[in-house]
């Protein structure tokens, strides 16, 4: 949960432009227009490869739709949003 709330839901308020004293209300909004999207009553409910599932969509329409990367799991310690690609793919064990 705590990827959840400050590596998914912070990172679309940052992508959309919430200013920071606005992120807890806008991504307890966030948060329940994904839960109806996806059909999901509880995040707490959900195993670990169907919260993967849903992460990784959100991801993909972030990505495609504003291009913004929101971070994954291991990415806490940096924004890939202002990286260099250099940067980015050494990062991802690329190069």
């Amino acid at each position: 949960m705590r990827y959840w709330r400050g590596g998914l839901l912070y990172s679309i308020c940052d992508g959309l432009g919430v200013p920071k004293e606005d992120r807890e209300k806008a991504s307890k909004k966030i948060h329940k227009s994904i839960k109806h999207c996806f059909g999901i009553e509880s995040f707490a409910l959900l195993s670990s490869k169907e919260f993967e599932k849903v992460a990784g969509i959100i991801r993909m329409v972030a990505a495609r739709e504003w291009a913004y990367l929101l971070r994954e799991p291991d990415e806490f310690d940096c924004d890939p949003n202002t990286m260099t690609m250099k940067e980015f793919l050494k990062h991802k064990n690329l190069i």
